[in-house]
């Protein structure tokens, strides 16, 4: 009778147990709930006997990871990652040690990372994560075939991708947008074109367009700024606007790569007048109930160019976000209310619908990576664009000016159209190696 627990001392752990539960339920990040059962010992025992709280209706929010950091005086920041769950704070982000100083360009669901490892332009893998624990990895082409005829293979950069399913599935098929070797082409130039490749190749090979000449050479020169696989497709979203669409898969060769394409040209819209005398960013595409969206992210300031100390070199002004607009992909002829009155040319199918309300949206907008979200499906009051700073995505990332181009973290934040910017998101100085990221 002795050794019993009293019935007071009981009822003080069910109750203590009572009062744990409670409080995990209210703690929806995951990392956190992992802190909080390392308090102490106690704490560590009764909640591993308790059932964990029940996950969201959704998939898990992303994570923003905050690479190395230069600091100020020589100091830095080792890298992070912090997510809107928990308020935005920064939690530690464990990776291998050569992984420190990597350039992310990229992810996929179920925490799969594209980076480059030791360099601007060297080793790109693609991990899959586990709190920092790597779980998979894959290596990626470091070396792109100019030409079918040009053996010689260049050193190249991918600056975006993406897959057409999990890499561990046969048959999966990874696309990219990639910065060549500028030593081919004029001084200043930066060399971007699309390209595909399958898991375990080593070198990317050249395209092989199946289209007429002229899509071509548009394609060939169209400078891209986002790219997403969507319903069998890989999609690119141009400058201007219009998608490059690839609804066969590529037919790999020995010499090169068969894409078959065709353009989706969309109606100019029409600019009303702040975005005449503003600066559109960035555009990226988004899949949001199983539309097409295209979010355009602005800055209220017109882009200066700025000469360095040198005289001899001239970079991009750096400009804060100060809003987004959102359009949905619609095509004509469909009996929409809101399609343009006037009669399209021939050559335009499409056009795209400004959204006026996000509608209970959560969007995360990233080249290659953007997600959307749904505020019903467990998180209230967090409607809104959220967003990373990757101005300098169309920065060269090899050749003698690359190393000298900064890595910024100072305009990442949550867009809404009525509370405008919130930068929820931490901040840092310059970066030590790569952009910030989701995955």
């Amino acid at each position: 009778m002795a050794d019993q627990p009293r019935p007071r001392r009981r009822a003080a752990a069910d109750l203590a147990a009572g009062v744990l539960l409670e409080i995990v339920s209210r703690i929806p990040c995951e990392t956190d709930r992992i802190h909080m059962s390392r308090v102490c010992h106690p704490w560590r025992q009764a909640l591993a006997k308790l059932d964990p709280p029940p996950p969201p209706p959704a998939r898990p929010l992303p994570w923003l990871v905050l690479p190395n950091s230069t600091g100020g005086g020589g100091g830095g920041a080792a890298p992070t990652f912090s997510c809107v769950l928990s308020g935005c704070r920064n939690h530690p982000f464990h990776l291998l040690e050569g992984a420190h100083e990597a350039r992310y360009f990229g992810s996929y669901d179920g925490a799969w990372l594209f980076l480059a490892v030791g360099g601007r332009a060297q080793r790109h893998v693609l991990l899959n994560l586990n709190y920092g624990r790597v779980r998979d990895i894959f290596e990626l082409p470091d070396l792109a075939r100019i030409n079918p005829e040009n053996p010689n293979d260049r050193a190249m950069a991918i600056v975006a991708a993406t897959l057409s399913c999990k890499p561990t599935v046969k048959g999966c098929i990874a696309a990219g947008i990639i910065d060549s070797s500028p030593f081919l082409y004029a001084e200043g130039l930066v060399n971007r074109r699309i390209a595909f490749w399958r898991i375990g190749d080593q070198v990317v090979l050249p395209n092989i367009w199946m289209m007429p000449d002229e899509e071509f050479w548009g394609s060939s020169l169209t400078r891209h700024d986002d790219l997403i696989y969507h319903k069998g497709a890989f999609l690119f979203l141009s400058q201007q606007e219009d998608i490059l669409a690839l609804e066969e898969p590529p037919v790999f060769c020995d010499d090169g790569v068969q894409l078959f394409a065709e353009t989706m040209s969309f109606l100019p819209r029409l600019h009303d007048d702040d975005e005449i005398i503003e600066t559109v960013l960035a555009r990226y595409l988004v899949v949001s109930r199983d539309k097409l969206l295209m979010v355009v992210r602005i800055s209220n300031q017109r882009r200066r160019w700025l000469t360095s100390e040198s005289d001899d070199d001239v970079v991009a002004q750096h400009l804060p976000t100060s809003k987004f607009r959102v359009f949905q992909k619609k095509e004509f002829n469909k009996g929409e209310k809101d399609e343009p009155a006037q009669d399209p040319p021939n050559q335009f199918k499409y056009y795209w619908s400004e959204l006026e309300k996000l509608e209970g949206r959560m969007l995360f907008v990233g080249r290659g990576c953007s997600r959307s979200y749904e505020v019903e499906n467990g998180y209230p009051g967090m409607e809104g664009v959220y967003f990373l700073d990757d101005q300098i995505f169309h920065e060269p990332i090899i050749g003698n000016d690359a190393n000298e181009v900064p890595y910024l973290c100072s305009d990442n934040g949550k867009w809404t159209p009525d509370l405008k910017i919130d930068g929820c998101f931490p901040q840092r100085d310059r970066m030590v190696c790569s952009l910030s990221v989701q995955f």
